[in-house]
């Protein structure tokens, strides 16, 4: 993934600027008209006041005072003694602090609208603020700006500023399971663009001499959080890992999970929670609370996301050097999301060969008379269309058809067909080998009594059978599996799909 250790190189740029007419209110606050010390080395004028001391003590005990020798221009935001000395004191990397300080370009405030981020010499960047008459830094009002001076210009801010975590930082020390959730989503590629053709295979296929890349695919589908950035923004809400832990215990109470959240499978978790959790949780750019009264925003994927403005707690908020974070201040698991049910379509069984021609899908597991499976349309069934495999009339051969959903959670199940009374036949139905039932579809089209005690009703040909799954008591994935009987009381003969539904039945 690309969060790892990077090296930053930054390029100094000598801004040049003309004279700016016509300035007002509040910018007026923050031009000073030149006078003798516009003449004097930027490091120099820092070294003559006594109120910044400590920041040039701790500039040369880093040895970073040479920066300021190399007739490069800079820009300082210069924290007071004791502030600074309080923010070194719990430093892990003292360095770092003053390198945050530090910006290898000549910065006015002019050039701010509202919000501008300028780089440091971490490679982070700082967010700058023109809030009313206030100009911030991180949120730290600045006191008092400097005249222009040979090479560069300083501001003193009220206090230290610290090198802002980003999202990914700050995820991984606020949020851990969202930051494991991110690096399983690194991915390897076949970089085509630096790889080279050495050949052919006996299929024909290019042989490369291949170079591979590395890519997060969450970054590439959501926002690169690892990454810093002068104008990309995001703003990622986020569940602590206590909120967390607490909703995985709430949800296997529901589910009868023995063991309660920590049982709760960290598969499942990964690859079928979090990613229906992250869909309602990232926008683009700096959103402010008031955004999220509006009670309806397009997401960073461009979805739409209702929000409940009233569980973002405002005091949460936090700047990042590529974003913002909120908290919710109450987190739980939609039981949608686990009691909802699983259900397969039947024609997301097959691939299209073409038009009016399909196949099997990989993995669809078929035995016994070969049949080219069709996809037909129909208005009533659930998504516009069924899975048909048919056979000869009055077909009394073998057919079988396998396939298998994935990551479902120990429960007690129903299993729900839904199909169209013909073509029709009677069938078999096993659920990790285990023999559930059987029923003659031909029955679609009369009422069918469902396991519940309740009544399917027949609608254009179409109808729905259930039965009790009872052998899921581990997690993993489940095999399906239609083994045809017989023709049944119908024989215009065939197996059809509309959808295969397997409902936690608690």
């Amino acid at each position: 993934m690309m969060h790892k250790q990077r090296l930053h190189i930054i390029i100094p740029v000598l801004v040049m600027f003309s004279v700016i007419l016509g300035c007002t209110d509040p910018w007026d606050n923050y031009y000073q008209a030149e006078d003798a010390r516009v003449n004097m080395k930027l490091w120099d004028a820092v070294r003559q006041e006594p109120r910044f001391s400590g920041f040039v003590n701790a500039v040369e005990a880093s040895s970073l005072d040479s920066l300021f020798t190399k007739g490069i221009t800079h820009t300082l935001f210069i924290p007071g003694n004791e502030a600074l000395s309080e923010m070194l004191d719990t430093a892990l990397n003292p360095e770092q602090v003053v390198l945050y300080h530090i910006s290898p370009t000549l910065f006015l405030p002019g050039i701010v609208q509202e919000k501008r981020r300028l780089q440091t010499l971490t490679g982070k960047y700082v967010l700058l603020e023109l809030n009313g008459d206030q100009f911030t830094l991180d949120g730290l009002p600045v006191q008092y700006t400097s005249p222009l001076f040979l090479d560069g210009k300083y501001y003193e801010l009220s206090g230290a500023a610290f090198p802002r975590p980003n999202l990914y930082e700050f995820t991984e020390r606020y949020s851990p399971f969202i930051k494991k959730y991110i690096d399983t989503r690194d991915s390897v590629f076949l970089d085509l663009e630096q790889s080279l053709p050495i050949g052919f295979d006996p299929e024909g296929n290019t042989i490369y001499d291949s170079v591979f890349g590395n890519v997060n695919l969450f970054e590439m589908e959501y926002f690169p959080v690892s990454e810093e950035f002068r104008s990309k923004n995001a703003t990622f809400i986020l569940f602590t890992q206590e909120q967390y832990s607490a909703a995985l215990e709430q949800m296997a109470s529901v589910i009868g999970t023995p063991g309660g959240g920590a049982n709760i499978s960290e598969k499942w978790q990964l690859e079928e929670l979090m990613p229906k959790l992250m869909k309602t949780t990232m926008f683009e750019g700096m959103l402010e609370y008031s955004d999220f009264m509006k009670g309806r925003l397009e997401s960073i994927t461009g979805d739409t996301v209702d929000i409940n403005y009233m569980n973002i707690d405002p005091d949460s908020k936090f700047i990042c050097s590529n974003g913002q974070t909120y908290v919710y201040r109450e987190f739980s698991i939609d039981s949608s999301f686990y009691l909802g049910g699983i259900q397969v379509e039947g024609e997301s069984l097959l691939d299209t060969l073409g038009i009016g021609t399909w196949t099997w899908k990989d993995g669809v597991v078929t035995t016994g008379v070969n049949v080219s499976p069709l996809g037909l349309g129909s208005t009533t069934a659930s998504n516009g269309s069924v899975l048909l495999a048919a056979f000869p009339r009055g077909f009394t051969g073998e057919f079988t058809l396998e396939f298998t959903i994935k990551n479902i959670l120990p429960m007690r199940y129903r299993l729900i067909w839904s199909a169209n009374s013909r073509p029709s036949g009677l069938v078999a139905i096993y659920v990790n080998d285990e023999y559930i039932g059987e029923f003659d579809s031909n029955k679609f089209r009369s009422t069918v009594q469902s396991v519940t005690g309740e009544f399917f009703r027949p609608n254009n040909g179409f109808n729905k059978k259930d039965f009790w799954v009872e052998n899921l008591t581990e997690f993993g994935d489940v095999n399906i599996r239609f083994e045809y009987l017989g023709p049944g009381r119908e024989l215009n003969n065939g197996l059809n799909i509309d959808y295969i539904k397997l409902i936690p039945a608690l």
